[in-house]
């Protein structure tokens, strides 16, 4: 049995061993790092995680930054260069319209079936004046169409030109009765034909057209449509001065 003065004896020798043992696990924890061994290293973002509380909700990481796209200017769209303006008036188309200047008095002859199937329209008469105009640019006609007893009296304008760039005779006309007409043909020595498209009395037609001198004050004209069978005469002007 032990005494009362045991007790607090046993006590004190409990308390010892275990301040004892305290103080020899805070003095191993302090101990430094053995010989040879590096010293641990330490960084923010270790020192942050040692710190961190480890029930602390963390935040997601932030989003990357919409990515702007820039899309480049579309590329104008590149136009051929037009060809160069005439720089004065052509000598070749000067050299042929001479002998068609002045004002002509024409016998106009129809072709047979010219004016409907089984037609025979007699002859007429046709006044053509054709001028300069604008400089040696171009040339100005007029004719006039006598009426007879199956055509109608009918006037109209042309204008004849030169294109530089394909080396070829204009050619533009229009009259009272709604035809309208536009072409293009080679000068060949003496004569031109004008492959045309346009309107002959309000329907759209192909036309052939072709102006030639006859010899001194003398020239010649006719017009051939195709009308599906080929290109089918349908007009001839015999003209002198």
């Amino acid at each position: 049995m032990m005494t009362n003065t045991a007790i607090p004896a046993a006590f004190f020798a409990l308390a010892m061993v275990w301040n004892g043992s305290v103080a020899m696990a805070e003095s191993s924890a302090a101990k430094p790092a053995a010989k040879g061994a590096p010293p641990a290293k330490t960084t923010p973002a270790t020192r942050a995680a040692s710190s961190a509380d480890p029930f602390e909700e963390t935040s997601p990481p932030p989003k990357p930054a919409a990515r702007t796209v820039v899309l480049a200017p579309p590329k104008p769209e590149t136009t051929p260069a037009p060809p160069p303006a005439q720089a004065a008036p052509s000598k070749e188309l000067d050299a042929f319209m001479k002998a068609f200047e002045g004002n002509w008095k024409c016998e106009t002859k129809f072709a047979a079936g010219s004016l409907g199937p089984g037609s025979q329209p007699p002859g007429a008469k046709t006044d053509v004046t054709i001028k300069k105009q604008f400089g040696g640019y171009a040339w100005h006609g007029e004719f006039k169409l006598a009426k007879t007893a199956t055509t109608e009296a009918t006037t109209g304008v042309f204008q004849i030109g030169y294109a530089a760039s394909t080396k070829q005779a204009t050619f533009l006309s229009y009259d009272s009765v709604g035809s309208a007409m536009m072409g293009a043909g080679a000068l060949a020595g003496d004569s031109v034909t004008f492959a045309e498209e346009g309107f002959l009395k309000g329907v759209e037609v192909k036309v052939r057209e072709t102006l030639a001198t006859r010899g001194p004050r003398k020239i010649y004209h006719k017009v051939e449509i195709e009308q599906g069978k080929g290109y089918q005469t349908i007009a001839e002007d015999t003209c002198s001065k």
